[in-house]
């Protein structure tokens, strides 16, 4: 995992978040703070279909309940803009499973699933 995070600079409120190689293990409270997700952008590169969850929460695992599950299948890319975006009052912490639903502990294989971001 590879986890890149823009610039903090007073006079830019959102921050964009890219991680290369999301997989089971939670990249956790990515913003540091309560946050609104405006733009998800997932390019799946592995061999079969992928499972990007994303929590209200400062950390996550396969038991706990995601607000976002979005499947993407191998080789594609799938970009969702929301306008009005979606708060977490938390924090926001996502991982990546070959399972749909609240659980699944399967890594993504023979390629990288990259996500990246945009918050405010």
């Amino acid at each position: 995992m590879a986890l890149t995070t823009s610039p903090r600079d007073s006079r830019f409120s959102d921050i964009i978040i890219l991680e290369s190689a999301l997989n089971n293990t939670a990249v956790a409270d990515l913003a540091g703070k309560a946050a609104s997700v405006h733009t998800i952008d997932i390019d799946n590169q592995s061999n079969a279909a992928a499972y990007v969850k994303l929590y209200d929460a400062t950390s996550a695992t396969a038991s706990d309940i995601p607000v976002i599950i979005i499947m993407v299948m191998n080789g594609l890319r799938r970009v969702i803009e929301i306008p009005d975006g979606i708060a977490f009052t938390n924090a926001i912490t996502m991982r990546c499973v070959t399972a749909g639903g609240t659980g699944g502990t399967g890594n993504p294989a023979g390629g990288n699933v990259g996500v990246s971001l945009v918050m405010s």
